[in-house]
């Protein structure tokens, strides 16, 4: 109930860089208020948070182009879409100038006085910021040393015997003696327990308020004044009802997750571009390198190499792919489901998703100019079994690149990444056959993904009771492609098993990922 009650704000700001400042609040809303408020009233909320924030002029903005005083309202902003009673937030004046910080800290005392509790830590704050807080709580080697108002602060350390100069700011002095002084301030002050330096909040906070808000309300670029009241009936009491955790059930995260990472790409389609463009060159130098070969006999085994090479390339663009952007996006992951946004289900179902269509299109590219160029045989069946298979194994290969992403950041996992993957390829087939294997070993090739695509690959293109091929050569040993799979030591294996068993990998590895990921965002 308290998760639900409460939210913290992280201090580098991080939000979705592709999405507007209306969508993100957007989301939000769809996200924290769920089916259970109708969405009249989440549109107002997402106006009333725009405007009381002050940023309508670039509610149309992305996010990457806003400022940093922007950003932190942006972050503010997406967690008061459910109205939480309390508020903790990490240095958000961390990174802003004194005219920037004054701002933000004027917004969290008019959140504070509709209600809310607002926690939040700062580090040397000037004597403006520290005259807008209320309790000031000072911690000096892991315990307090003073907890009171501020105005009872000089009091306080004269009461201690400790004076401070004139004209300098009281914060700065009990920073400058507390390393000295840790124990004699502790102990006054009881690790906090102590009361008397408390002043009635309520004293001082229409004057207080009067002073700040005639001091910033000529301010055009913020308009704080009219932030929207704390309504207990409309979203609080709805949403404490509820017996879940999270406001939204597994399916509406899942299809408001998928949307968003599905515009981000749409928003940004440079990698998407890039990763295209890369298949399609490569498709092209493959394609001239091995130029119809593929129905002449005398060229089997170069035609082979071109299926090894086919699958190792698409497996690896799939799994460095994810292995880089997937990291980048945990920080937002982790405040997002922190504060409750979301499952780690339904984010990774999500994740999986998004990612699925630039796969999809760059294994179409990659297959529709190799395999003409190269002269692979024009029977439909054929053609469309190749592609499953590369599907197949851009498929794992995208599963085990997001297990790489799940344990690893991206300079971690741009090292590790190899030690997941090369025991596939060394077990694929290719280069060791099964049966020249050493027994110990032999069980690495039935989990091995790239070994099944490859099976498959090999059984769409010369298996199938392929005819007798062309030899333009005096003599073809492989003149039947059925002796080419024997040598091979694939005789006994079946198109349909290795469809089955690489859908099996699939599940192993994702949930394998599902389970660290989840691991990850608890303990952070």
């Amino acid at each position: 109930m308290f998760r639900r009650r409460s939210c913290y704000i992280l201090q580098d700001d991080m939000v979705q860089d592709m999405l507007t400042i209306h969508e993100s609040l957007t989301v939000a809303a769809e996200l924290k208020l769920g089916n259970h408020i109708d969405k009249g009233t989440k549109i107002r909320r997402v106006e009333e948070i725009i405007t009381s924030l002050g940023l309508n002029t670039v509610r149309d903005t992305r996010a990457a182009n806003l400022s940093g005083g922007q950003k932190k309202r942006l972050a503010i902003g997406l967690e008061l879409v459910s109205d939480p009673p309390v508020m903790f937030l990490d240095e958000p004046t961390s990174g802003l100038d004194s005219s920037i910080s004054k701002q933000m800290v004027y917004l969290l005392h008019l959140l504070a006085r509709q209600g809310r509790t607002v926690v939040a830590t700062m580090h040397q704050p000037s004597a403006l910021l520290l005259n807008m807080v209320d309790r000031l709580y000072a911690v000096v080697a892991g315990r307090c040393a003073y907890m009171g108002s501020v105005t009872m602060l000089l009091p306080y350390l004269k009461h201690v015997n400790l004076t401070c100069p004139p004209y300098h700011n009281p914060v700065d002095f009990l920073i400058e003696i507390c390393a000295e002084n840790a124990n004699l301030l502790v102990e006054h002050s009881e690790n906090g327990k102590n009361t008397q330096w408390i002043t009635n909040i309520c004293q001082e906070t229409d004057s207080k308020l009067e002073v700040l808000t005639r001091q910033y309300s000529t301010c055009d670029e913020v308009n704080l004044t009219i932030l929207p009241t704390r309504n207990e009936e409309s979203t609080n009491k709805i949403l404490m009802k509820l017996k879940s955790t999270y406001s939204t059930s597994f399916w509406k995260q899942f299809a408001t997750l998928t949307r968003r990472s599905l515009l981000s790409l749409w928003r940004n389609p440079s990698f998407t571009i890039m990763i295209t463009g890369i298949h399609c060159a490569m498709a092209l130098f493959v394609g001239s390198l091995f130029y119809n070969i593929g129905g002449d006999a005398k060229y089997i085994r170069d035609n082979f190499n071109f299926l090894n090479y086919s699958l190792l390339f698409i497996m690896f663009t799939s799994f460095s792919a994810v292995s880089i952007t997937f990291p980048q996006q945990f920080p937002i992951v982790r405040r997002e489901h922190f504060n409750r946004w979301y499952m780690t289900s339904a984010y990774y179902a999500a994740t999986l998703i998004s990612a699925i269509p630039t796969q999809t299109i760059c294994t179409l590219t990659y297959v529709f100019i190799a395999y003409w160029m190269t002269g692979q045989p024009p029977d439909t069946l054929r053609f469309l079994g190749f592609i499953w298979m590369l599907m197949l194994v851009s498929f794992v290969a995208l599963n085990v690149g997001l297990l790489n992403g799940s344990m690893f950041d991206v300079k971690h996992g741009v090292i590790f990444g190899p030690f997941f993957i090369m025991p596939f390829v060394i077990f694929s087939g290719f280069f060791l056959l099964y049966k020249d294997a050493p027994v110990f070993f032999k069980w690495l090739f039935h989990i091995s993904f790239l070994k099944h695509g490859l099976v498959g690959i090999v059984i769409s293109i010369f298996g199938m009771e392929r005819p007798k091929l062309p030899c333009s050569d005096l003599y073809c040993h492989y003149r039947f492609p059925k002796l080419f799979i024997e040598d091979q030591g694939m005789e006994q294996e079946q198109y349909g098993l290795a469809v089955i068993c690489l859908m099996g990998i699939a599940v192993v590895v994702s949930a394998c990922t599902y389970g660290i990921l989840k691991i990850r965002l608890r303990t952070k």
